[in-house]
């Protein structure tokens, strides 16, 4: 028999095998596991949970942790002060990166960790978010940013260090 021959009837088999359904599906490959997502969210949505957002996003690309940052505020307004929009610009921190949203009902739930600050923490929807208690960015900027920065290496070390659901690999 020649090659062509050949050929044709192993073709003919799998195209048979295949009308009768016999034919072995490829193996699937997993999705790849989400990262965590962390909500900060903030009376106004454009000094707290920003600034948080935008230190944790830049941190944890420096470390290697993936995690997807989000914030919100309950009432949007903007309280960014000159003089911290300076001090801001100083450390390259830029709470407007993204622009500010408010809080929706869902978006807590769709949280692996929620953040509130201030007043913030006694919403409804936010029952059960861990509080942070940060000073005034705009009348104690050192303070702000030496217990932000306190706060979140703490979060990142949690991140690195626990597992995701299904992610094996997470966490080493």
């Amino acid at each position: 028999m020649s090659l062509a021959r050949s050929n044709f009837d192993a073709g003919r088999r799998r195209f048979a095998l295949a009308l009768l359904g016999l034919a072995i599906p490829p193996i699937a490959k997993a999705a790849p596991c989400p990262p965590p997502t962390v909500l900060f969210v903030c009376p106004y949505g454009t000094v707290k949970s920003a600034i948080a957002r935008e230190i944790l996003k830049a941190r944890a690309a420096a470390a290697g942790v993936p995690v997807r940052v989000q914030s919100r505020g309950l009432q949007l307004a903007d309280h960014v002060s000159p003089a911290l929009a300076a001090s801001l610009r100083t450390d390259g921190i830029d709470p407007r990166a993204e622009p500010a949203r408010q809080l929706q009902p869902a978006d807590p739930a769709q949280a692996t960790i929620v953040v509130a600050f201030d007043e913030a923490a006694q919403a409804p929807l936010l029952h059960g978010a861990r509080v942070w208690d940060i000073p005034s960015w705009n009348s104690d900027y050192a303070g702000a940013k030496a217990a932000l920065a306190e706060r979140v290496d703490a979060l990142l070390g949690e991140l690195a260090a626990q597992p995701r659901d299904g992610c094996p690999e997470a966490g080493r």
